[in-house]
């Protein structure tokens, strides 16, 4: 499991370095047991290994999305809490006896429809706020493993002390409202939350799950060891094959390599609402993230949803781009990710399908590279790859007309990116 979901579950190594140095060869017994203490008491007490605190003790708050409000519900057979809508939170307080620094780790279910890995927000006092990428999977088609939960880390590294409220609370980008009444939520339930001393050995994952090992970097190659930040939607989350992109092929392919994945199907460069790129970037990646790189997508959804492009400004200051349209979002995504990570940019686009507007986008594209230095990974001008365009081996590689399966990652998709990365890393 941890090798074919590779990317989040490489988030969670990334968020949980010390750990990593920490644990050693500990095997899956002892993971267990980690996970699992034998001196876990009821909620609120504190422990030897852990902190529990139980989902039927939280407090909820409701969210909205157009219009249509609702509360979670703790769902008592099946010791969840369930109904996380857009902005709607459940917050959990920090028992007596607490005073440190604690790793947080969150039960979650499994999810009804796979839309994106960065699913909550954990807000501490309203204040300390988090983002990690997290390895859901989606049900069974009747749903009966639902409920099924894994533990996951949220966040690492936090001070906490008694009384301190720790709130999950649903992203935007989850839910849908339809016939401006019925509410569709992909965000799965949540049950209790754990907190582990930092830098604990703890098994994440579904089951028994397993603790993240770290490989040694190969000096040969390229990108072994190396730390990317993928933002995008969902042919960067790999919406048509279970979560699984070219993020993951190369976690997969290059030892101790960190793919993280901010992705939210259905979402736009264009800076509309809380889901956007920009939005996003902003707001979910961590101003003190250590990365080689931040690779995004030219989303197909602007395009599709008829955003408009915009110009390209004349500065180099953010507050001069308009990140309401296309062009501007870009700008504005290039230059804070310079000024905030100081890490190499590198835009990727689509392979070649029938549309006007992303070809406009493709184009602008490489003004903005000849403006910025930034990268471009082109897909769509690549001509090995647009010549077998409706062949079968062109459908044997592709869901539909944007998204590809897990063999056109695997062998179609992957191969690019790991030569431009390959040639780009070794040239810096």
């Amino acid at each position: 499991m941890l090798k074919r979901s590779g990317v989040k579950i490489m988030a969670v190594m990334l968020a949980c370095m010390v750990v990593l140095a920490g644990c050693g060869n500990a095997g899956k017994e002892d993971a267990k047991d980690a996970k699992n203490p034998e001196t876990k008491d009821e909620q609120g007490s504190v422990s030897n290994s852990v902190i529990t605190m139980a989902a039927a003790d939280t407090t909820m708050t409701e969210g909205a999305k157009d219009g249509v409000s609702q509360t979670p519900e703790y769902d008592e057979e099946n010791g969840v809490v369930k109904g996380i809508i857009q902005d709607a939170s459940v917050k959990y307080t920090v028992p007596d006896g607490v005073d440190g620094t604690y790793d947080i780790y969150l039960e979650i279910g499994k999810t009804q429809s796979m839309v994106g890995c960065t699913i909550y927000d954990v807000v501490v006092n309203d204040a300390d706020r988090y983002v990690l990428p997290t390895d859901i999977v989606r049900a069974d088609p009747e749903q009966t493993d639902l409920y099924d939960m894994g533990t996951f880390l949220m966040a690492k590294g936090v001070k906490l002390k008694s009384g301190d409220v720790i709130a999950v609370v649903g992203k935007s980008g989850y839910t849908t409202i339809f016939n401006e009444k019925d509410i569709f939520c992909a965000i799965p339930a949540i049950g209790d939350m754990s907190l582990y001393e930092a830098g604990s050995a703890v098994a994440v994952g579904y089951g028994d799950g397993e603790v993240p090992e770290k490989e040694e970097t190969d000096s040969k190659d390229a990108l072994s060891g190396k730390t990317i930040c993928w933002l995008g939607s969902s042919v960067t989350y790999g919406a048509k094959a279970e979560a699984y992109s070219m993020a993951d092929v190369i976690v997969e392919n290059h030892k101790n390599t960190v793919c993280l994945k901010y992705t939210i199907s259905g979402t736009t460069l264009a800076n509309s609402d809380a889901s956007s790129y920009v939005a996003r970037m902003k707001s979910d990646i961590a101003k003190d993230l250590e990365m080689d790189a931040m690779i995004v997508q030219l989303s197909t959804n602007d395009a599709k949803q008829g955003r408009e492009m915009g110009t390209m400004s004349e500065s180099r200051r953010m507050e001069d781009f308009d990140d309401a349209t296309i062009i501007g979002a870009m700008e504005t995504i290039i230059a804070y990710a310079q000024e905030t990570w100081g890490c190499p940019v590198i835009f990727y686009t689509g392979t070649r399908y029938e549309s006007e507007e992303y070809a406009a986008m493709v184009e602008a594209l490489h003004r903005l590279q000849d403006k910025w230095g930034i990268g471009v990974i082109d897909l769509w001008e690549n001509e090995a790859m647009t010549a077998i365009i409706g062949t079968e081996e062109y459908d044997s590689y592709m869901a539909d007309d944007t998204h590809p399966n897990e063999k056109g990652y695997k062998e179609w998709w992957a191969p690019e990116f790991e030569r431009y990365l390959t040639e780009y890393f070794t040239q810096k």
